[in-house]
């Protein structure tokens, strides 16, 4: 199925990609049956199928990003390298096949979460429509960003490969970059563009894991059934925004599609979460530590997501770890709140760091700025009276608190608590206390937080990308219970397995006819959809065909959504963008730089200078003035419709 993904967003069947994603999706199921195989590890945790592929993701995926940066071979030996120590390690330990009837739930989840993806990712799959001289681009604009960091990685040697996106030879900024690794590697394999591999591959795997990610935390404890349940809730039921509310900025299933980084950070915290409440519903250490493990780990793929969970994390234990006395569990309270005080307070010292301020400081802005996505109508005027710039702290805490649940989780917001009251006492489990506690703690974010001014990415990341763990976790709480409900029926629990399987197969409908258009905001002009000239694209598209890979080229409106980057597969002398990020200084005197290089009247001067910076191609657009002399200006590589790609002879 990964490959038929590659093969429709590439417009051909690439035979190796295909024998990329059969190798790839092996060695992750090897790498987590090894896994399975220890039992001090694993004893209470339901390691099938689903959950084997996601620790196998997470230890092959997590090695080939830490790879990137120490080791000087490519990612494909790399990959070969990790592939054959799964196999030694296969070899010597020896999993023992277990030899039970065939597992639908298992079998279901996959089936099920492979459908959703495809029909979800739509738009990702089916990338670009051409139209004459015009070319539809569907797909979320930072698909360009997220093109250029698969590229990055498909070609890294070493932490000296690694550069920032917008500026080559500059070294990439710490970021959570571990997600571009598997379509890297299948970009290298199969030679097809980062854009492709983006579109693809990385968007529709992350929804994919996601499914399998809400079918984990849950089998463990409630059993495979209930568990299909939530996959099916979090996979396919529509999110509050969908539900008549229309402020796209706070959809759970757009963010997935926009935001690829966030779904597999959703999953890999979701097997951090059964470790850890595994572990401490059995009283195994062990178990906790590996799932803290795994939450650290996660910063790689979704750094705000562990900000949002650390605290939680640290409390898990004193809320849930079987047999601790009373003065013990307050104990470690004060000891792990402490400790994250002191943690955030020493993390707000490191370099890249964004601000963390609990201080309220930003709350009618924010609100205001969240709820002018909004859709134009009485829910959002309503709000604009009632909160905002203009309102207290306390009337925006107490209004917007409503807001946030009411955009985010629609109808699932009263159900949780309708649920949480009716089983509090009669299911002692943690998926029954634990989404009022993540309900609570993004309030707090969201409604306390400062917005970030160091620059590192958008100011309300924090305070906003949050939200989806939220939904994931209430939503699949909500499912699993509603599944049990179902099982444990007495008049409808002999029918419960069909009824499931069924209501799954009906559900699937929802995404079937609301995908299309998914990522597009109706209070933006420029999110989705947006038509850039066919001539602009075949032009990064000549660079592509021609030179080689560490070429540099140069865009004359200097490129600042990267398109040019990531359809070119070529590496940018310098980039604008809209965000003020760090080292901005140096990215303004390549600027100058380039700005001076279009003033230059002599042929020889104009050929040294674009040497000189390394410049191998320079993208004109129509109507850009060039003082260069008529022997260069004249007799361009490729020229159609204004645009024009002129090709220097490299240092």
């Amino acid at each position: 199925v990964l490959a038929v993904w590659t093969w429709v967003a590439a417009g051909h069947f690439s035979p190796a990609a295909w024998l990329g994603c059969e190798a790839i999706c092996f060695v992750l199921y090897a790498a987590g049956t090894i896994v399975s195989s220890w039992s001090p590890l694993t004893t209470g945790i339901r390691f099938d199928l689903p959950l084997r592929l996601l620790f196998g993701y997470l230890i092959i995926n997590t090695s080939l990003f830490a790879l990137s940066v120490l080791s000087p071979l490519g990612i494909v030996a790399n990959f070969s390298l990790l592939a054959l120590l799964v196999a030694l390690l296969l070899v010597l330990r020896r999993p023992i096949r277990v030899r039970e009837p065939w597992r639908t739930p298992d079998l279901a989840v996959l089936v099920l979460a492979l459908a959703a993806a495809t029909l979800w990712c739509r738009d990702s799959l089916s990338p670009m429509q051409v139209k004459g001289a015009t070319t539809v681009i569907k797909p979320w604009l930072d698909g360009f960003y997220h093109a250029v960091h698969v590229r990055m990685f498909a070609e890294s040697h070493g932490a000296a490969s690694l550069e920032d996106f917008r500026m080559a030879g500059v070294p990439a900024r710490i970021y959570h970059y571990a997600a571009y690794l598997t379509p890297s590697l299948v970009k290298q394999i199969s030679g097809l563009s980062g854009y492709t591999l983006f579109s693809g591959l990385m968007v529709p795997l992350g929804i994919f894991f996601v499914g399998l990610g809400a079918y984990v935390l849950v089998a463990s404890f409630l059993g495979p059934w209930p568990a299909l349940a939530a996959a099916a809730a979090v996979l396919l039921l529509p999110d509050g925004a969908q539900q008549g509310l229309h402020n796209t900025f706070m959809s759970y299933h757009w963010l997935m599609q926009i935001s690829p980084g966030a779904t597999f950070g959703l999953a890999m915290l979701a097997v951090g979460w059964l470790f850890v409440l595994r572990g401490c519903l059995d009283g195994k250490a062990l178990q906790v530590l590996a799932g803290w493990l795994i939450a650290a780990i996660s910063v790689s793929y979704k750094a705000q997501f562990f900000v949002a969970n650390a605290l939680l994390l640290f409390l898990a234990p004193a809320l849930f770890f079987r047999g601790i006395k009373l003065r013990w569990r307050l104990s470690w309270l004060c000891v792990a709140v402490v400790v994250y005080v002191l943690g955030v307070n020493l993390a707000q010292r490191l370099p890249g760091m964004p601000l963390i301020r609990l201080d309220g400081s930003s709350t009618g802005k924010l609100l205001a700025m969240v709820n002018s996505f909004a859709d134009p109508g009485s829910v959002r005027q309503f709000f604009e009276r009632y909160m905002g710039l203009r309102h207290s702290l306390r009337q925006n805490v107490e209004v917007g608190a409503a807001y946030y649940l009411i955009t985010v989780l629609g109808v699932f917001a009263p159900l949780l608590f309708i649920a949480t009251a009716a089983l509090w006492r009669r299911l002692k489990n943690p998926l029954v206390s634990l989404p009022l506690l993540f309900v609570l703690n993004f309030l707090v974010m969201a409604l306390g937080l400062a917005l970030d001014n160091r620059g590192i990415a958008t100011p309300e990341e924090l305070s906003h990308r949050p939200f989806v763990w939220m939904y994931f976790v209430v939503v699949t709480s909500l499912g699993a219970l509603a599944g049990l409900a179902l099982v444990r029926s007495k008049r409808l629990g002999r029918f419960s397995r069909p009824i499931l399987l069924s209501l799954s197969v009906a559900l699937l409908a929802f995404p079937a006819v609301r995908a299309a258009g998914i990522q597009r905001v109706s209070t933006m002009t420029t999110s989705s959809y947006v038509p850039y000239s066919t001539a602009l694209l075949q032009a990064a598209d000549y660079m592509r065909t021609h030179g080689g890979p560490r070429d540099l080229f140069q865009d004359s409106a200097f490129d600042t959504n990267y398109l040019v980057s990531a359809l070119s597969s070529r590496r940018a002398y310098v980039e604008r963008t809209f965000l003020r990020l760090a080292r901005n200084e140096e990215l303004e005197a390549r600027v100058v730089a380039v700005t001076r290089l279009m003033q230059i009247q002599g042929e020889v001067a104009v050929r040294a200078e674009a040497q000189r910076l390394g410049i191998r191609w320079f993208l004109a657009r129509p109507g850009q003035a060039l003082a260069w002399p008529a022997e260069i200006v004249e007799h361009p590589a490729f020229a159609k419709d204004g645009y024009r790609v002129y090709g220097f002879e490299p240092g």
